[in-house]
């Protein structure tokens, strides 16, 4: 029997593995189980920050009145939402203006445009819809020319 050789074992040799580590990777050294490990800076704190350094002394109510100036707040309206909401506004109008009248409607063609979606009740809710959401925008654009103007007025009181 000393011809055979003896059995390799299929994983890796366990004497040659290197020492398993004594703590995880992720964590901190704990300062107290090793007294010789060297403190570590808190990160929140800037060690060149000063914090000793005196505050100014805060004014009196006397003083505070003395130098305040009354502020006016203006409630200006925003153009772009009245722009945008009034064309969503008047493409609406426009559609259901154009499904209020039908395919019966005199307005309606009968086809021959060039593009599929101009033909015949096609082609008068786009127009409608194109018409509305024009009329719509400068309606809005109106809107907030009239709220800005009132929102100036009620701010020179």
């Amino acid at each position: 029997m000393p011809d055979t050789p003896a059995p390799t074992p299929d994983g890796p040799d366990e004497s040659s593995a290197p020492p398993a580590p004594a703590q995880p990777a992720g964590t901190v050294a704990d300062p107290v189980a090793e007294p010789d490990a060297e403190p570590v800076a808190d990160p929140g704190v800037d060690p060149s920050v000063d914090l000793d350094v005196e505050q100014p002394p805060v004014p009196s109510e006397v003083e505070l009145e003395r130098l305040a100036e009354p502020a006016t707040v203006r409630h200006a309206p925003r153009f772009g939402a009245f722009l945008v909401a009034g064309g969503i506004v008047g493409i609406v109008v426009g559609v259901g203006l154009a499904l209020v009248t039908g395919e019966d409607s005199p307005i309606a063609s009968t086809g021959g445009g060039f593009l599929p979606f101009l033909d015949g009740q096609g082609a008068v809710r786009t127009v409608l819809g194109v018409t509305g959401a024009v009329v719509g925008v400068a309606l809005g654009g109106l809107l907030a020319v009239l709220a800005d103007r009132r929102s100036v007025r009620a701010s020179r009181r």
